[in-house]
């Protein structure tokens, strides 16, 4: 008796479901009429134009359709935000939505779900702030129609101050310290006294990963507020492979025992990396260029995902390979 009378009040409450599922001329009347930006931790304080993190206030016309509409929906789908036509099914409305007032609020949080999205919303930032089109909608479902939009603002303006200002500082002290001491030269007693040794290929390159990486961290983590997942495989094997190049160079440098290996004078950084004892070697030259051309392709990465790329391991063994070559032919070719 108990499990019919459930299985008869369970019926009764999809027929009435059902029955106050909108119509389509009331689904067709929806629309989208203003969106607003306001800072979560004072509501009341309105925002001229949002960034992650901030809370947005989007004005629905005929909400109280759309609310019906996912009540009697099977599934009973959330209400979720839409930024230029794609859905982020991790945003839905906080506080529960109003809808005498017809407004939804949300905040814009980024999620491993909504990466994809805000990699588009994101991706190459520019300083000026984006018009993004702003839309709600059932997750699974079409966007309401909608014809306005968000002033979104892609760089925060204070993180970047800090950040460009830290690393600014961070560059310039290192790159005075590579003038004025061995940091990046190899290592040995100087050539004569006052007479510099020579820049470091292998100290040079593990230099430029490492600030490229420290760079590409900050940036990432200053758009997009990830600074826990940015690391990847990519970003270890490149800072292995230099870190072992700098070892293996350093060990092959060592004098034999009894011997006391002068290095030669240097003759400016760009000669100094590419030449062995014998003038410009094509090893050296070939580790530097690919050095190069990896970091433009790094750089063009993290511009454009915002993301750390994943070399394929083919190219992380031509890295190794040019590496190998460069400490092999040293060995040999760089040792009197």
């Amino acid at each position: 008796m108990l499990r019919a009378a459930m299985l008869a009040a369970a019926f009764v409450c999809g027929a009435n479901a059902a029955a106050e599922c909108p119509t389509e001329q009331e689904l067709d009347a929806l629309r989208v009429t203003a969106v607003s930006a306001f800072n979560p931790r004072h509501p009341g304080r309105p925002l001229p134009e949002a960034s992650l993190r901030d809370g947005i206030t989007v004005t629905v016309e005929g909400l109280p359709v759309l609310l019906r509409q996912a009540a009697c929906t099977a599934q009973r789908h959330k209400v979720v935000l839409f930024l230029d036509g794609r859905p982020l099914p991790d945003i839905v409305p906080y506080p529960p939505s109003n809808g005498q007032q017809q407004t939804l609020h949300f905040v814009l949080n980024r999620t491993e779900t909504s990466r994809d999205v805000w990699t588009h919303l994101l991706g190459k930032p520019t300083f000026a702030p984006r018009d993004v089109p702003v839309s709600v909608g059932l997750e699974d479902g079409a966007a309401v129609a909608s014809d306005v939009a968000l002033r979104l603002r892609v760089i925060p303006m204070g993180w970047f101050a800090l950040w460009s200002t830290l690393l600014a500082v961070l560059g310039v002290s290192f790159i005075v310290l590579a003038r004025r001491s061995d940091v990046l030269r190899d290592p040995g007693p100087a050539p004569a006294p006052g007479v510099r040794k020579p820049y470091s290929l292998a100290r040079t390159q593990a230099a430029t990963w490492f600030f490229l990486i420290l760079a590409s961290y900050v940036f990432i983590g200053m758009v997009t507020g990830d600074y826990a997942t940015t690391i990847t495989n990519t970003v270890l094997g490149l800072m292995g492979i230099s870190a072992g190049t700098v070892v293996g160079s350093s060990l092959i440098d060592q004098p034999p025992a009894g011997a006391a290996a002068i290095p030669p004078p240097s003759r400016g950084w760009l000669l100094d990396i590419l030449s062995d004892s014998y003038g410009v070697s094509f090893h050296r030259f070939q580790m530097a260029a690919w050095t190069l051309v990896l970091s433009i392709v790094f750089i063009q990465q993290v511009y454009g995902n915002l993301a750390m790329p994943d070399f394929d391991v083919t190219l992380l063994g031509l890295m190794g390979i040019s590496a190998g070559t460069y400490l092999g032919l040293k060995t040999t070719a760089e040792r009197k």
